[in-house]
């Protein structure tokens, strides 16, 4: 296989060769291209934060809580930590 790289791809696989951690341009591509999959893999922050409220959501409407006044975010996750 082939690749064709711009200056700016010639010149990082440039600088991270010159770092010594690589030993050729192949190790460079081949641990970017491990790291672009982990990224892609993982979740995002805002997946997280998405799946949190989705739980505190259903354990408030399985356990019924109904905030009044008085009631703090933070004394409904001490409350969820219990169950």
């Amino acid at each position: 296989m082939d690749i064709h790289l711009d200056l700016r791809g010639e010149h990082l696989i440039e600088r991270h060769l010159r770092s010594g951690r690589y030993h050729s341009p192949e190790q460079v591509v081949v641990s970017a291209l491990e790291a672009l999959n982990q990224s892609e893999q993982a979740p995002t922050q805002d997946d997280e934060r998405r799946r949190a409220v989705q739980d505190m959501l259903a354990f408030a409407g399985k356990h019924r809580l109904t905030l009044g006044e008085g009631i703090r975010i933070r004394d409904l996750i001490h409350e969820g930590h219990k169950y």
